[in-house]
């Protein structure tokens, strides 16, 4: 049951809950007008009737996050450079904005002035949560579509796990995501590939441009290239190279 008091010119509802122990826990909610303590009143009750209650906590999204994060990375074995990846996000891209709300007074309004407010800001704004000073021409370089869409995906992941800890009753993601930004890359014709090999003098930059070139390598897999993967001698003297790894 749940109870109204009068308290001057506002309105306490008091009622009883059990917590995560099975304790039980008083807890007072103050109100300007009868009419709204009155709708709580029912409000509560209700979910104590039908277990749907959700118990207080005044858990940031900073103290949230920052706990998930490490139990997600065990439960799936997540590679390092996945963990650090998401951990750059959560420090650089949503904590310096709502990191001090708590999680239970977030509404998808909030988020959606997030994704607002992260498509005018550059990149590298933050760096391990501190800001950093950017230059001019920096300052230009705003944050992508992509970079927005893969904040979103996080707290989607994220919040639907404070629902199932009980934190939340509904997720506040928004159920649109972000559009991901779609950039077309001009793409060399072989005239002008032989064009930038001939300007490299630099040898070991000629190699690696021109095993990119030959064998669509990404970045991490030409830096990752080590001697014993060349054969000169394979393919009947043509020359063979084989990926394997990455850097």
């Amino acid at each position: 049951m749940a109870y109204i008091t009068k308290r001057g010119s506002s309105y306490g509802v008091r009622y009883t809950y059990q917590d995560e122990q099975g304790k039980n826990c008083n807890k007072w909610e103050s109100f300007s007008t009868k009419e709204e303590a009155t709708n709580r009143k029912k409000q509560i009750e209700h979910e104590l009737a039908n277990g749907t209650f959700l118990i207080p906590s005044t858990i940031t999204v900073k103290e949230f996050l920052m706990e998930w994060l490490p139990k997600q990375c065990n439960k799936h074995k997540w590679a390092p450079q996945t963990y650090q990846s998401n951990l750059g996000t959560v420090q650089n891209l949503i904590i310096p904005y709502i990191g001090d709300m708590q999680m239970q007074k977030l509404k998808p309004y909030h988020l959606e002035d997030l994704y607002s407010t992260l498509s005018k800001t550059p990149c590298g704004q933050y760096l391990e949560g501190k800001k950093q000073v950017l230059s001019e021409k920096q300052q230009q370089r705003l944050l992508s579509g992509t970079t927005i869409h893969e904040v979103h995906r996080l707290l989607r992941t994220a919040f639907q796990y404070a629902v199932e800890w009980g934190i939340l009753i509904k997720s506040p993601v928004p159920v649109d995501s972000p559009k991901k930004s779609i950039q077309e890359r001009a793409i060399w014709d072989a005239d002008e590939m032989w064009a930038a090999l001939a300007s490299m003098e630099d040898p070991i930059l000629h190699l690696a441009v021109h095993l990119t070139l030959v064998g669509a390598l990404r970045e991490g897999e030409v830096a990752g290239l080590t001697p014993e993967d060349l054969d000169f001698e394979g393919a009947d003297g043509t020359g063979t190279f084989r990926i394997n790894k990455c850097m």
